[in-house]
């Protein structure tokens, strides 16, 4: 059984087989642990990590957040994970244990400190909040708001991601360019100088970022993120690993042959 950890991304990231954004139960996923598990082996992908979500929100009025693991049940959830291991894994397929954390500012080392203790494969860095203002819950926070308050919104999405990517943490982070989700930004591309900024940093520490399929199947309806993001990625040698960003067993791959095809032609500098 291997149970060392995920070693840093290497350029030009995993390659096919490999899958580590992906939610059980036990967040806000729709499949048991063991059936997102057992349907990534029956697909034929080489590792596959179970990510849930872990956010401690500095807000304490906005604790526990309904959408996050069970932030101390973290012994059980690893023990879990180490049952499906030794159930699973073999020569050809290995099961990760990993955690979506929400970054923020006010508790970063905090949190990141109190993660250190679980014998944990790797972190997602990820940001689903400005502020109290929730990036992707739902487009009706969107839908009431002006194109202003959308700006300072999404300009402190992309300071909150620099400070994910600066931390160093991370083996990599979560969706760039999230908040585009509910297509209501006018322009998502006015923020890629932000976006470069980010990945300067990525290339300085080491941190890896993804192409997430799931916005294939959002109202944005592009992969996260977009493929400018991703060739200036390729130009500072940033590692890209492929997800699903699942949160039900019959999407462990999806989207990954367009994916790939995707990543190859951003990479084709």
């Amino acid at each position: 059984m291997n149970t060392g950890k995920l070693p840093k991304l290497i350029y030009p990231g995993p390659g096919a087989g490999y899958s580590y954004h992906n939610h059980s139960i036990l967040s806000d996923g729709e499949s048991t642990p063991e059936e997102m598990c057992r349907a990534a082996k029956k697909a034929g992908l080489k590792e596959f990590g179970l990510s849930d979500h872990y956010v401690i929100h500095p807000d304490p009025s906005l604790m526990p957040v309904d959408w996050s693991i069970d932030i101390h049940a973290l012994d059980a959830y690893i023990a879990r994970l180490l049952a499906l291991k030794n159930e699973l894994d073999d020569d050809g397929f290995t099961i990760r244990m990993g955690l979506e954390v929400d970054f923020f500012f006010e508790n970063a080392d905090e949190v990141l400190k109190g993660l250190e203790k679980y014998p944990l494969d790797y972190l997602i860095g990820s940001v689903h909040y400005a502020g109290t203002f929730p990036v992707d819950h739902s487009s009706a926070p969107w839908e009431v708001i002006s194109d202003e308050e959308k700006h300072t919104i999404c300009m402190e999405y992309w300071q909150k991601m620099k400070g994910a990517a600066q931390c160093g943490r991370f083996r990599f982070l979560g969706h760039l360019d999230l908040p585009k989700k509910f297509a209501l930004l006018k322009d998502p591309s006015i923020y890629y100088t932000q976006a470069r900024e980010v990945l300067d940093i990525c290339a300085e520490t080491g941190t890896g970022i993804e192409l997430n399929t799931s916005g294939w199947y959002k109202p944005c309806a592009e992969q996260y993120p977009s493929f400018d993001i991703l060739r200036e990625a390729a130009r500072r040698r940033v590692p890209v690993v492929i997800n699903p960003d699942a949160h039900h067993q019959d999407h462990v791959d999806r989207g990954f042959a367009q994916a790939a095809q995707v990543v190859s032609e951003s990479q084709a500098l």
